[in-house]
């Protein structure tokens, strides 16, 4: 997809849901006024033709659009070929939730509207997502770290705006670096009391990172030198496309592997092995996969392969956290598939029937 057929494409759903609206005219509900459509544009001038790639592969993808509003951005996404669970919360949302149901029985669409409260102990509707796209509601949420890592568990990507800020309100610098969080006042930011964590670009990327999130694309719109968590004239927003690595989700794994533990390591058998993707990444030549051993496993020997052709063997004789890195050549691939085999590993018993091999907590190129 170009710039041109992304323009072309937005502005026939911009039209289409405009004549919708029309339409129904005075039986419908309050339409939510701003433009939610003007995001795809936002994140086309943020990572440029890089962004583009993502829209041509959702066909088909399964996409929880989360903060739907009235339903413009799902509408798209479905124009697209995906399978979209358009997910918002009744009470807060501007109307009820009700326009984005009047327009899915006028438009016969195919879209799934869930109603789902992000600061509850809160459950998606699928198990797996493809894609998240997750726009301007962060810093509405009481919980963002909760949120961020659950969303880790359930999507493979996601794209993520909200809200930061360079200074204080009273215009004091931030300190450059730090991991900062700004809790606004109840009526301190449009005098809504929805608004609640404006981070510091460090404390956003601390917050990514801590639930379970690789920064794959990231950049900042609006006042890039002075803005503030609470004044709207210099407002600045970051967009980012996200990489979930919960339960090694930005891997394939192909056989060998348990479910994931608290945290999102995995226990693996004495064999297992992993696709990994080389397309998003510049020129990637080195593997690297962080293991725990627990002091009571005891050593192991572990030999690797890198698309059948053999590397040197690594030794874990220490109990702890290792990281395991090895070389190769991408000579142009897409992907690569790394097998790991072990010398030994625990057997099934009464209390796990798994056969344990080691822990891997990531597993990734670099």
């Amino acid at each position: 997809m170009t710039s041109a057929q992304l323009s072309i494409l937005s502005k026939e759903i911009r039209e289409r849901l405009a004549a919708a609206r029309t339409s129904i005219g005075n039986r419908g509900p309050e339409w939510y006024q701003y433009d939610s459509l003007a995001n795809l544009q936002n994140l086309e001038r943020a990572f440029g033709d890089r962004y583009l790639p993502l829209l041509d592969s959702a066909a088909g993808k399964s996409v929880a659009d989360i903060g739907c509003g009235d339903g413009d951005l799902a509408f798209f996404l479905e124009s697209l070929g995906c399978h979209v669970d358009a997910i918002d919360f009744q009470d807060s949302n501007h109307n009820g939730m009700q326009a984005i149901r009047v327009l899915k029985r006028h438009l016969a669409s195919n879209i799934e509207i869930v109603d789902v409260d992000l600061d509850s102990q809160f459950k998606l509707p699928r198990s797996h997502y493809d894609l998240a796209v997750f726009l301007g509601i962060l810093y509405h949420l009481k919980n963002p770290l909760y949120v961020m890592e659950r969303l880790a568990m359930h999507a493979r990507y996601c794209v993520l705006s909200t809200r930061v800020a360079r200074c204080f309100p009273d215009d004091t610098p931030m300190p450059p670096n730090q991991p900062i969080a700004y809790l606004l006042g109840e009526y301190e930011l449009n005098r809504d009391e929805s608004n609640f964590w404006i981070f510091s670009h460090a404390g956003l990327k601390r917050l990514i990172e801590r639930a379970h999130w690789r920064i794959l694309e990231y950049a900042s719109v609006g006042d890039t030198r002075s803005s503030t968590p609470v004044d709207r004239k210099r407002d600045e927003r970051v967009f980012c496309l996200l990489e979930s690595h919960y339960g090694l989700a930005n891997v394939d794994l192909l056989h060998g592997w348990h479910e994931p533990e608290t945290g999102g390591s995995r226990w693996t058998a004495k064999q297992f092995s992993a696709r990994i993707n080389l397309t998003a990444r510049a020129g990637p030549d080195r593997i690297r996969m962080r293991v725990y051993v627990p002091d009571w496993l005891g050593p192991r020997r572990l030999d690797i392969a890198i698309d059948g052709v053999p590397t040197a063997p690594v030794i874990l004789d220490q109990p702890g956290y290792h990281d395991v890195v090895r070389s190769f050549r991408a000579r142009g691939k897409s992907s690569i598939v790394a097998s790991f085999q072990l010398d030994g590993a625990l057997p099934p018993d009464a209390k796990d029937d798994r056969e344990r091999g080691i822990v891997v907590v990531s597993l990734d190129c670099e």
